[in-house]
């Protein structure tokens, strides 16, 4: 199975594009012009190696729990939307990628989730 490569291999996370605007302004993260942003690339990686794929979700993980950070308080409700924005954020990444490989790993990372 081949698998399909992106023209340019990176993925950008932003918290407004996550979470909507006027989600954003509610949680109280920064105003757009300074809403957090992680660009993540994976030029040097080939999707056809397990490690690879292994190597880009790790990357991914990271870069969700960074920009999603925002949201990370001891509230209940914070701690909520800081969990939705994260596995938002994770599984945005994923798709975007259009890897079979990354999507088995996410799904078997999440207990069967559906991309």
């Amino acid at each position: 199975m081949k698998t399909r490569i992106n023209r340019f291999p990176v993925i950008t996370l932003t918290l407004t594009s996550l979470l909507g605007l006027g989600a954003a302004a509610v949680a109280g993260s920064a105003p757009a012009a300074e809403a957090p942003t992680v660009t993540v690339s994976y030029k040097d990686l080939n999707m056809s190696r397990p490690t690879d794929v292994h190597t880009l979700y790790q990357r991914l993980e990271r870069a969700a729990a960074s920009v999603c950070s925002a949201q990370l308080t001891e509230e209940l409700a914070r701690r909520q939307a800081y969990t939705r924005c994260y596995e938002s954020a994770l599984e945005s990444a994923v798709l975007e990628v259009r890897s079979p490989e990354l999507l088995a790993l996410d799904k078997a990372a999440h207990g069967g989730r559906e991309s």
